[in-house]
């Protein structure tokens, strides 16, 4: 596994399938599920600072972050929307296994990024400033 991978580590909410994040812990990533900590039914905001105050990168598949790529992810380890075009597990662990071989703190770092099995786009304060084929 490479170094990259192993100082990413993720929470994923509710809207995050939990075998998703069974099929990513077997690849060997860090990841917390919002019902392993009994964290659930709270607003998108108590999320974003869940992940803060735990210091990973939060997983999604909650469109509505898309709208938060403008909102301040200043010192936040990061958002990840995936975007599989389903919410099952086989069409999210799909794009997760392209974009994750492409992952690193730097890129994800105070930034939203959003993914479809095609592209990511990162955003940062509001501007796209990165597009790139998976």
């Amino acid at each position: 596994m490479p170094s990259r991978q192993a100082k990413l580590q993720f929470y994923a909410d509710e809207c995050f399938p939990i075998t998703s994040v069974t099929f990513l812990k077997s690849l060997g990533y860090s990841v917390i599920h919002a019902y392993d900590i009994k964290f659930v039914r709270k607003s998108d905001p108590k999320h974003l600072l869940k992940s803060k105050e735990l210091n990973r990168v939060l997983l999604t598949t909650d469109r509505d972050f898309l709208y938060y790529s403008e909102a301040n992810l200043a010192n936040h380890p990061g958002v990840i929307v995936i975007s599989s075009g389903s919410v099952t597990a086989p069409k999210v662990n799909t794009v997760c296994s392209k974009l994750f071989q492409k992952l690193s703190s730097d890129l994800v770092k105070s930034s939203l990024v959003r993914s479809s099995s095609e592209k990511m786009v990162k955003f940062k304060d509001g501007e796209k400033v990165l597009e790139r084929k998976l």
